[in-house]
């Protein structure tokens, strides 16, 4: 007969898992290491073990307020190698809870409430896990701080030796200071414990003193467990049901008390988060952009039913381009086209188009676009499609009256095409021409410099040669017409 699990507790749920496999890539089925530590976790839960549990091999979940360590959460831990349940509230290691365990080597139970009355019990549960070599038990109400392995043999066999049942059972006494031993005799593949490593002379001095220490273990359980009852009875009558401690009462370190604290921290946590995530922008799903989109479409059309012609008005809340185009079709009717720039990914869902004979309605994701239409249209053949390439949406709507022509759209438009087409030539020409001009000017310019720079060299040249020549001449002249010059003569030596 299986037990089912208490949902009352706070326990691992997937999305925490998800959060906390970050550095596995969100990827629950193949986690291996999950740190689940300072959650106010007040059980495992059956989710874990489901996800991750033929996968994980160390588990971290020190400091929560875990109170029990339960056969039908842990079974399924196959290959889990490393468990730390440290500053939790355990009090007792369940029978079969570590039977599923086959690889764990390590088990940190520090600070816990494990105490004499469930010792046997929890020892001999973790005899069942025979991979087992490294125990953490210090700081549970059994264990001694003093007595470690370190000690001379001879001192503790005579600690050993000396144990008393009265002194344990005090108010303010300390733990059992065979504790260790008891611990090291009854798990023989046990190699360290707390932290120090078992020796060999250790392990023979205990499995010497093992009948003796069960038996003293068995007077003090019935001792501690008839206290337990009786604290159990003296806090009947004053039994605080509340989740949180009062500001006037005193505090004890007992599981109860860690709880409460635990309740309103976590409480404080969730107040936190809520108040965070108020104060971002969430990011809405298609359902709930459906589900707007649906209420706003009621509404609109509600109103639209009980308002008249005149009443209609026109208004765009998505500001969206749109247009209206005139068309005839293969069939011969004269259509008018409305056409609206919508986004191309947006979903078709969340377009509702309502057309009436004088007016078009269309709510496009919560945002209402109506406009009056040019001409009078009739309902019958009304197409409403989107395009593939660019996600328009185009209104095709048959006229009513063929013949009417809406000025600006099929002739006017026309014409203005036309003009536009024969200014845009114009001011194509005027623009050759002046590059033309612009490109001539400066040839020509260079070409008349040229030209003129020929002409003053020549009519230099020209002059030069006439003013040689008239002096030769004049020289000539002067040698005829002078008689006084004499002829010239020839010298002989």
């Amino acid at each position: 007969m299986t037990t089912q699990h208490d949902f009352s507790k706070r326990f691992i749920t997937l999305e925490l898992i998800r959060k906390r496999s970050e550095h596995n890539g969100g990827l629950v089925s193949t986690l291996e290491e999950l740190a689940l530590h300072q959650e106010e976790l007040q059980s495992i839960g059956p989710i874990l073990g489901r996800t991750c549990g033929k996968t994980l091999k160390i588990l971290l979940l020190q400091n929560n307020v875990i109170e029990q360590m339960l056969a039908r959460e842990l079974k399924l831990f196959k290959s889990l190698e490393y468990l730390n349940l440290a500053l939790n509230n355990i009090q007792c290691i369940e029978q079969g809870s570590l039977s599923g365990m086959e690889c764990l080597r390590k088990l940190d139970l520090t600070l816990n409430f494990i105490d004499l009355d469930f010792l046997e019990s929890s020892v001999d549960e973790l005899c069942r896990c025979q991979s087992l070599q490294e125990l953490f038990l210090i700081g549970n109400p059994c264990m001694e701080k003093g007595l470690r392995g370190d000690i001379p043999e001879d001192i503790l066999s005579k600690e050993l030796a000396t144990l008393n049942i009265a002194g344990c059972g005090s108010e303010e006494r300390k733990g059992w200071p065979a504790c260790r031993a008891y611990v090291v005799a009854r798990l023989e593949n046990l190699q360290f414990l707390d932290g120090t490593e078992i020796k060999r002379s250790e392990r023979i001095i205990a499995l010497q003193q093992l009948p003796a220490l069960t038996a003293q273990l068995g007077g003090l359980a019935q001792q501690i467990g008839k206290e337990r009852q009786r604290q159990k009875q003296d806090d009947g009558g004053n039994d605080d049901k509340s989740s949180y401690i009062s500001d006037e009462a005193r505090t004890q370190h007992n599981p109860r008390t860690r709880t409460k604290i635990s309740n309103e921290l976590y409480d404080q946590k969730i107040a936190k988060e809520k108040q965070a995530s108020a104060n971002t922008v969430k990011n809405k799903g298609e359902k709930e952009w459906e589900e707007e989109h649906r209420d706003a479409v009621e509404k609109a059309r509600g109103r639209e039913e009980e308002s008249t012609r005149m009443d209609i008005k026109q208004c765009n809340q998505g500001k969206y381009n749109f247009w209206f185009e005139e068309e005839r079709s293969k069939s011969g009717v004269e259509t008018l086209i409305l056409r609206v720039d919508i986004p191309k990914h947006l979903s078709t869902s969340l377009i509702d188009v309502d057309i009436h004979p004088t007016y078009a309605s269309i709510i496009i994701k919560n945002k209402i676009l109506r406009v009056m239409l040019p001409v009078e249209v009739k309902l019958d053949g009304v197409v409403a499609r989107r395009s593939a390439a660019s996600g328009k949406l185009e209104v095709v709507m048959p006229k009513m009256n063929p013949k009417e022509i809406v000025v600006g759209f099929t002739d006017l438009s026309a014409k203005n095409a036309g003009e536009w087409a024969k200014g845009k030539a114009k001011a194509n020409a005027s623009s050759r021409s002046s590059t033309t001009t612009i490109k001539s000017a400066p040839t020509r310019k260079r070409e008349n410099l040229g030209k003129k720079m020929m002409e003053e060299t020549e009519d230099s040249a020209s002059r030069k040669s006439k003013a040689s020549e008239d002096k030769i001449r004049s020289l000539r002249d002067v040698r005829e017409d002078d008689d006084e010059v004499p002829p010239l003569c020839l010298h002989s030596t």
